[in-house]
């Protein structure tokens, strides 16, 4: 397996006691990770979905832009509907970013 260089403060990750979604957004909403360092947290994770707001960080487009991929079923991905909500395939964002 390959060795991912970032910067990503893994020591914070882990205190914080979370994991899965609620460390996605630790690390999104405390830490301030965006992009490509939130991608590489989602990978870290192991999460297999992400939602709306997520994944528009990480692709660095607006969130009504991906609301708007959604709905119109026009965007380069699509969703999936987990628990009536869309969700986004981490392994279609990786695709996109080239991960």
């Amino acid at each position: 397996m390959a060795t991912i260089e970032t910067d990503i403060d893994i020591k914070a990750l882990k205190s914080s006691g979370l994991r899965g979604g609620k460390l996605l957004d630790y690390a999104f909403n405390v830490l301030g990770y965006d992009g490509e360092k939130l991608a590489h947290v989602a990978i870290h994770v192991g999460t297999p979905h992400v939602n709306h707001i997520h994944a528009a960080s990480m692709l660095d487009r607006s969130v009504s832009t991906i609301r708007n991929w959604a709905s119109q079923g026009d965007g380069p991905i699509h969703p999936k509907v987990v628990n009536k909500t869309c969700c986004w395939r981490m392994k279609d964002i990786r695709s996109l970013i080239d991960l």
